[in-house]
């Protein structure tokens, strides 16, 4: 939960595989190996989209903030 105490934003793995383009059983497998962080409720995954955004941003590549390669 964030400092104000509401719950974080979720996507499902449909959601999820929209915003990257791709199949839901690439997010499937990304979750269930434990490379995309997730939660498991009652046999559903779900996805907080902090923690999505600090995962996509581990894996940019390309130039700096600085705009150096």
């Amino acid at each position: 939960m964030d400092a104000q105490g509401s719950l974080p934003a979720f996507l499902t793995v449909d959601e999820l595989a929209g915003v990257l383009r791709c199949q839901p059983e690439k997010v499937y497998r990304l979750a269930a190996r434990g490379e995309l962080p997730s939660y498991k409720v009652e046999g559903r995954r779900l996805f907080a989209e902090a923690d999505v955004v600090r995962w996509l941003e581990s894996r940019h590549v390309g130039a700096d903030a600085n705009g150096r390669r």
